[in-house]
C-alpha cells in the first residue's frame, strides 16, 4: 500500500523546511525570521508552523539531521584506527560551518537535546575504544572529555566571519587535538588569517 498523496506532501514539506532552515541558519544565524525559512523552503509560514511549533522545534530538527550525519560518519569509520580523530575533526568542521549550532546547544534546552548529545556520545564511543587500543587516543581521555572540547573550540571560532580569527581557530584546534590524540593534527582547513 502506497503512502497517501497528502502524507507524501507533508513529508516532503518537512524535509524541505529542515533543509532550508539548515541553510538559512548557516548563512544568517538562528534568529532569522521564520518567514525567510518558509520562503526558502517554498512553503507558507502556516505550513512551517504545522510542522514545527516554534523556532526551537525547528532548530531541534536541524540538530537531529546533524546527529544522523554524525552517526553515519561514525559507522563508516568503525574499522579505522584513527576513526575517533577523524570524527572529532568532522565535528569541529560542522561547528565552524554552522556556529549557530553551538549557540543553540549552549542556550536554552532545545527539544530532544540531551538525547541528541547521548546519541553523539554513543556514536563516538566505539571509535574511542579502537583509537585507545591503537595508541591514537591518549589513554586517560574519555568520550565526555572529547565532547567537552567542542564548546572550548567555539570560544575562538568566528561569530560572524572568519576574517581576523582563522589563525586563532586553527591553533586552538591543534592544541585541543594534542590534548586528546597522540598523532599530529590534520592540516587546517581554516583560513590562516592574522
Amino acid at each position: 500500500m502506497s503512502e497517501a498523496p497528502t502524507r507524501r506532501d507533508a513529508t516532503r514539506n518537512r524535509k524541505r523546511l529542515v533543509s532550508a532552515a539548515a541553510d538559512v541558519f548557516r548563512a544568517r544565524g538562528p534568529d532569522v525570521p521564520l518567514e525567510e525559512i518558509a520562503g526558502a523552503a517554498g512553503v507558507s509560514r502556516t505550513t512551517l508552523h504545522r510542522h514545527f511549533a516554534d523556532r526551537e522545534a525547528l532548530a531541534a530538527a536541524v540538530l537531529e539531521e546533524n546527529v544522523c550525519r554524525i552517526e553515519a560518519r561514525a559507522a563508516a569509520l568503525t574499522d579505522v584506527d584513527d576513526g575517533a580523530e577523524q570524527l572529532y575533526h568532522y565535528l569541529l568542521d560542522v561547528q565552524l560551518e554552522a556556529p549557530w549550532l553551538a549557540r543553540t546547544v549552549a542556550g536554552e534546552d532545545v527539544l530532544g537535546l540531551s538525547d541528541l548529545a547521548d546519541r553523539t556520545a554513543a556514536a563516538l564511543e566505539p571509535l574511542m575504544t579502537r583509537a585507545r587500543a591503537a595508541g591514537v587516543l591518549r589513554p586517560s581521555v574519555t568520550t565526555q572529555d572529547v565532547l567537552l572540547t567542542l564548546p572550548m573550540a567555539m570560544a575562538v571560532q568566528p561569530v560572524a566571519t572568519p576574517s581576523g580569527r582563522g589563525g586563532r581557530t586553527a591553533r586552538c584546534r591543534a592544541i585541543l587535538h594534542f590534548g586528546l590524540f597522540t598523532t599530529e593534527p590534520p592540516p587546517s582547513r581554516v583560513p590562516d588569517t592574522p
